[in-house]
């Protein structure tokens, strides 16, 4: 059996020993061929947490990982399935691989889906892992449509899974959305979030403390723009509002930035 783990080595194992067919063994083996990404002539099973699929070693090829992997000889023992080597990726996840297998061999479908988080990073997370460039590059600039490195075009697509988002540019190396992310989740009013406000415990700690240094550093500079007063920004830069703006926006802003304090990290501010 292929075994693939972090660092791409190819193991083997002996075959099971062989036992009696049962109805259950039978039933089982119908669903896998009654799979959409189960076909009759593939040639290389891939087995994901429980699951399998019969492809053709072709469509793997767009994987520089999996080109290499599959140039080597076979053992002589290596354990199959319906007649192929069966590759156990035993550190993936199975959603993951369908919405890899989707791109692979349903182009079109993939293409005019709606694109979701988890199709994003299921697909940057194994494009990353096996070296699967076309995919990797769509990955990319779905991250960038929602979290672009120019803030002023972000949109409200920006704050769903924005730290997830954090997260994930971690996990595989795309710190550009970074910014955009935490600013994203710095701002979001966490009465008003479907999870009831728990996206930060995703963070790591670094992470979690950065955010809550960003959301006091807006905060200052939201209460600098309350009071008229000059906010001191990072690197010795001074903001301050103009005289004929100062009444409207502080009316505006008194209005409309209500403390939140159903937060989990809200800060109170100064009277005014």
């Amino acid at each position: 059996m292929y075994s693939v783990d972090e660092d791409m080595d190819m193991q083997t194992s002996p075959p099971p020993a062989k036992r009696q067919r049962t109805s259950h063994c039978r039933k089982s083996e119908s669903l896998i061929e009654q799979s959409q990404f189960w076909f009759a002539d593939g040639d290389i099973v891939i087995g994901v947490e429980g699951q399998s699929w019969k492809i053709h070693r072709s469509k793997l090829m767009c994987s520089v990982i999996f080109a290499d992997m599959l140039e080597l000889p076979q053992p002589a023992d290596i354990e199959r399935m319906d007649g192929c080597p069966l590759v156990s990726l035993s550190q993936d996840s199975a959603n993951d691989w369908l919405v890899v297998l989707t791109w692979m061999y349903q182009r079109e479908k993939f293409n005019n889906q709606t694109v979701v988080f988890d199709t994003i990073a299921g697909a940057l997370r194994l494009s990353n892992k096996y070296d699967i460039p076309d995919l990797r590059q769509w990955s990319m600039r779905q991250l960038f449509l929602r979290w672009p490195q120019d803030l002023t075009k972000m949109t409200y697509a920006a704050f769903p899974h924005a730290a997830e988002a954090i997260c994930l540019a971690r996990e595989c190396n795309v710190p550009e959305i970074l910014p955009a992310s935490f600013y994203a989740l710095s701002i979001l009013r966490w009465s008003h979030l479907s999870e009831g406000g728990q996206s930060h415990l995703q963070l790591s700690p670094s992470d979690l403390r950065c955010f809550i240094v960003g959301r006091e550093h807006l905060q200052d500079h939201l209460y600098a723009i309350l009071t008229g007063t000059a906010y001191e920004r990072p690197g010795g830069h001074t903001t301050a509002i103009c005289t004929g703006c100062e009444n409207a926006s502080r009316t505006w802003l008194s209005s409309s930035l209500k403390s939140d304090v159903s937060s989990p990290l809200e800060f109170t501010s100064q009277p005014l």
